[in-house]
Order: structure tokens, then sequence, then C-alpha cells
């Protein structure tokens, strides 16, 4: 019995090798490919694209949801390729490449409420900054539309912790909102400069903020049906208080205001 579990915790040992080194070659070869077809991101997006070849690697009747439960890592991988495309300087390329693999390796694989949280914001903080980063070389409608997408798998990711019975109805909803709020966002942009090339939508962090606070009015109204001051005191202080800085401090409001 003895040697029966060593031999499986073995097997545990070198599965999660086999699993780490498959995931750092593959954010390493993102990279390179981003790195010798500078020009264009599409071979990364096809190569993030062809590493879900499970989700169809089942009968076609399942290809549908298998879809919907990868959507949120697939938008992720999506918006890393852009960020490291557009970050241009090799070494914040790498920085990002790694990141990634971090993510791949050690977040992604955690399965329990709070960390699926995690899970979900940041997925939802990377679709939306990316998508943003090159928003403005598409129609509005095309960005409002992939919004849309994004809201919604992210919700249903969400909700899909709490064993939601109206998960796509929520889901629809949240993905609604963040698409009007696109469309308010697209014609007023703006954004933080981290490299020459690479910048971070206030929108995207704006979404995050939102998105915490709805997530934990959720969790609270889950928990017995109410919402007291006392659950979202702490979330709506933080969340003020980082809108009010972003609109006020770094939106040029605060001297709109003064004039």
């Amino acid at each position: 019995m003895v040697e029966f579990i060593k031999s499986v915790h073995r097997r545990g040992v070198i599965a999660n090798i086999v699993h780490a080194l498959f995931n750092l070659a593959y954010a390493a070869g993102l990279l390179g490919v981003i790195m010798l077809l500078p020009e264009t991101p599409w071979p990364a997006f096809m190569l993030v694209l062809v590493a879900k070849w499970r989700v169809v690697a089942v009968r076609p009747r399942y290809w549908w949801a298998n879809m919907l439960s990868n959507l949120p890592d697939m938008l992720l991988g999506l918006g890393m390729v852009v960020f490291i495309w557009t970050a241009a300087i090799w070494q914040i390329q790498v920085v990002l490449a790694v990141l990634y693999a971090a993510w791949l390796i050690i977040l992604k694989p955690q399965h329990r409420r709070r960390l699926v949280m995690i899970q979900a914001g940041v997925s939802q903080f990377v679709a939306l900054a990316a998508l943003f980063a090159v928003g403005h070389l598409v129609p509005v409608w095309v960005v409002v539309g992939l919004v849309f997408v994004i809201g919604f798998s992210i919700s249903r990711q969400v909700l899909a912790q709490y064993d939601e019975k109206a998960n796509s109805f929520l889901s629809l909803v949240w993905g609604l909102l963040l698409a009007e709020l696109s469309f308010v966002a697209w014609h007023w942009t703006i954004a933080y400069q981290i490299t020459p090339t690479l910048r971070i939508a206030q929108f995207a962090i704006i979404a995050a903020v939102l998105g915490f606070v709805t997530e934990r009015s959720y969790a609270a109204w889950h928990n017995d049906e109410q919402i007291t001051w006392n659950e979202m005191a702490l979330p709506v202080i933080f969340a003020g208080v980082v809108l009010i800085v972003l609109l006020l401090v770094f939106s040029g409001l605060w001297d709109a205001t003064a004039i």
C-alpha cells in the first residue's frame, strides 16, 4: 500500500513537471512567433486557437459547451498576444511571456472559488485592455460586440461557482452593461502608457472595479439573500476611491472642473 501511494505521488509529480514544461514551451513559442513575425499578431493568434484543440476533440454536441467554458482562458491568451506584440521592446515582451507562463502553470489549474474569481478578473482585465489597445484599428461596432462576448463569458465563469440557475440571463446583462460602457469608452479613450507602444485603457480598470463590486454584492446576496453595509463597505469604498482618482486625477476632469 505504501509503495502504491508513493507510486501515485511520483506520477503526480511527473505530471506536474510535464505540465509546467509544456506550458513554458507554449509561452516561449508564442514569444518566438511574435518576435519572428513582428509585423502581424495573427500567427500567434492562430497558435492560441490551435492550443485549444481539445475543445473540438469530442462529439460535436459538446463543442458549444466546451467553447463557452474555455472562452475566458482563450480570451486571456489572445490578450497576452496583443500585449506582447504591442510592447515592441524585447525585454518587456520576455517579462510578459514569463507572466503568461506563470498564469498557465500556477493560477489557471486552481479550482477554489476565490482563485477562480481572480482568474475571471484577470481574464476580463487583460482581454479588455488588449482589445482597447488595438480598438482604434476597427469599427466601434466590432469593439462593442467583442466587449459583450468578453463580459458574457467572464460572468458565466463567475456565476458557475455559485451554481446560479439564471447564469445565462445574468451573464447577458453583464455583457450588455459592459458593451454599453465600451461604446462611450471607444469615443473617449484614456490609456496609461507602459512602454512607448503599450498602453492600458482606463476602461479595463473601471470594468474590473465594477466587476469586483458586482461580484461581492452577488456573493453577499447568495449567502443569506441580504446585502448589508458591513459586507459591502470595503468593496464600495475601494471602488469609489479608485474611480474618483481615475476620473478626476488621471482623466483631466479636475482641471475642467476648476475652469
